[in-house]
């Protein structure tokens, strides 16, 4: 580690072989020196789960841009690891992502594995980001299976601004002290982003999903079936995250849990 280039921690929860992860990880490394921790496998809709009874065991990957560990436990778990066990210092800050597909409004936000591990970081008192892009409803399926590796070049290429817009983001974040509360900065980006915007301030959407769980034809059991077309139905509020991703922006809302603990109720 050299001592000229602030110290980045990423991670995300689709896996350390995710195309997205390894994006991130070489736009960071021009500016950051790069410690990369993440799932041994696809975390995904697991918030800010902790390992309790897990042996976690991290195994440094080789041939990889940055120093690397494949950890079997989740997001959050890696974040954790890795600050306590494996970093040679604290980190300026901890990334998440990139994602694939968005992670707007609180009902994803708050279940998203990749918002969960920026939410440990926050927690752990560093400075954190999670990152998330949207795919087309027609390519999720293959890209997602393909580990974020096969994609047509319209998302390529969206992937390579997105990345780059999250090293811009993330300079001016560790520009500023460390905040107080429990924030984690939530990025967006669209289908089809050029880098010709930064992403606009926004805040975290409100609203009803329904269940995610349908019952499988033929079997007692239920299976998570997400449903887009709720969020494409869905009436926004205009300077919503979801707003301006139907509107084609890039955003970033400044998510503080620390409201969560009631204090506010107190006050007078």
């Amino acid at each position: 580690m050299t001592q000229d280039k602030p110290l980045a921690l990423i991670t995300n929860d689709d896996g350390i072989g995710s195309g997205f992860l390894l994006a991130l990880v070489e736009a960071f490394s021009s500016s950051f020196e790069v410690v990369t921790c993440a799932p041994d496998g696809e975390r995904s809709w697991i918030g800010h789960a902790i390992s309790r009874n897990a042996k976690l065991d991290p195994k440094e990957i080789k041939d990889y841009p940055s120093l690397a560990y494949a950890l079997n436990g989740t997001p959050a778990d890696c974040v954790n690891l890795a600050c306590g066990n494996l970093l040679p210092k604290a980190p300026d800050l901890v990334v998440s992502g990139i994602n694939l597909g968005y992670n707007v409004t609180l009902p994803m936000i708050l279940s998203s594995g990749t918002v969960g591990a920026a939410m440990e970081a926050s927690l752990l008192g560093f400075r954190a980001m999670a990152a998330s892009m949207a795919l087309p409803n027609d390519q999720f399926e293959s890209i997602r299976e393909s580990g974020g590796k096969e994609m047509d070049d319209t998302v390529r290429e969206s992937l390579k601004h997105s990345a780059e817009a999250c090293v811009q983001y993330a300079l001016d974040v560790i520009a500023a002290p460390v905040p107080d509360g429990l924030v984690v900065h939530n990025l967006n980006f669209p289908i089809g982003y050029d880098g010709s915007n930064d992403p606009m301030i926004s805040f975290a959407g409100s609203l009803y999903l329904g269940s995610f769980f349908e019952k499988q034809e033929g079997k007692r059991t239920y299976q998570l079936v997400y449903h887009p077309e709720r969020l494409e139905a869905a009436k926004v509020e205009i300077g919503s995250d979801l707003w301006a991703l139907r509107e084609g922006m890039p955003s970033v809302s400044r998510l503080d849990f620390s409201g969560a603990s009631g204090k506010t109720y107190l006050e007078p």
